[in-house]
């Protein structure tokens, strides 16, 4: 089990030091925050893009994902979400507002700055079609989940049609889930491209990974634990604790390959995203405490994902 967590812990040790080296250039006033946002938008919505647009482009190359994968990783966030959701209510008095943003923290990954390039890196290409669906299908649901939660909490009467069409409109246009797309139509159609705009994509999404670590750790740099401490706690326990184990209970309850547990669990194991704490200022909800488990929950994942994965003999 020591060699396994060792190895594992190897094998990802330059990925997180790419965000350690981010957080020391901000931290020593190399690049500003500014830079960061910028790293992080280029990365959003070119670099990323650009290399699920390639996987995808080979995609008929690959064994397509057990579909079982979609029930085991969403069963798992319903379950994390709804005890969660309870705790803040029970435990810490929150408001269902409050406590819908808090139980998002504790199943809503980062998905894709740290997600794709940690999948790619550690699984390979083999992972593609699995994370593919995952990330798809999360985009959409939970934040139309979360925000329908929200204005149940807020309001007798939500406009549940304005909230579905809102969140498929977002989902539709958002650069991920585009070059998801574009990139399943390309494979289908087998579509090829000229060669300079071959290379040119093959660049960008070369530089997928370390362009979005590093962005991360400059992002992380900007926060600080000062307030909220037992509430930070619980939302980072939940996070990378309690739902990675739920995941791989589910995914070993319904007898998955090992491709799509892998996938699966390690999304599990990533720290809160930043989708939440965005979230939580456009709710102007605990803002404060989703900070604080965005940023000690990644430092933490550098030691809890490589833990979680060698034991559950995933890598």
């Amino acid at each position: 089990m020591v060699a396994l967590f060792l190895q594992t812990f190897l094998v990802s040790l330059p990925l997180f030091l790419t965000i350690g080296a981010g957080w020391l250039c901000a931290k020593v006033k190399l690049l500003g925050s500014e830079v960061g946002a910028a790293l992080a938008k280029f990365s959003f919505t070119v670099t990323i893009p650009c290399m699920l647009f390639q996987s995808m482009r080979r995609i008929g190359e690959l064994p397509p994902p057990d579909w079982k994968i979609g029930i085991a990783f969403f069963g798992a966030c319903f379950i994390v979400c709804i005890a969660a959701w309870t705790i803040g209510r029970k435990s810490f008095a929150m408001a269902g507002d409050e406590s819908t943003v808090f139980s998002m923290g504790a199943i809503f990954s980062n998905n894709v700055q740290l997600g794709v390039p940690l999948a790619i890196s550690l699984l390979g290409e083999d992972c593609i079609p699995a994370i593919s669906l995952l990330i798809s299908i999360n985009v959409f649901v939970l934040w139309l989940v979360a925000t329908i939660a929200v204005e149940v909490c807020r309001s007798c009467s939500p406009s549940y049609l304005r909230t579905c069409a809102e969140g498929l409109y977002r989902t539709v246009k958002n650069p991920v889930i585009a070059a998801i797309l574009a990139g399943l139509c390309f494979s289908y159609f087998h579509i090829s491209l000229p060669t300079a705009a071959e290379s040119v994509l093959t660049g960008l999404a070369a530089a997928a990974t370390p362009v979005a670590l590093f962005s991360v750790g400059i992002g992380l740099a900007q926060y600080r634990i000062a307030s909220h401490l037992s509430v930070t706690a619980a939302e980072t326990f939940f996070k990378l604790a309690v739902m990675p184990l739920t995941v791989y209970l589910l995914c070993r309850g319904l007898e998955l390959g090992r491709i799509e547990t892998q996938a699966a669990c390690l999304f599990g194991c990533l720290p809160v995203g930043v989708n939440v704490y965005i979230m939580s200022r456009e709710f102007n909800v605990v803002k404060e405490s989703t900070a604080n488990a965005l940023l000690a929950s990644t430092a933490l994942s550098s030691l809890t994902m490589p833990v979680f994965m060698a034991s559950f003999g995933l890598l």
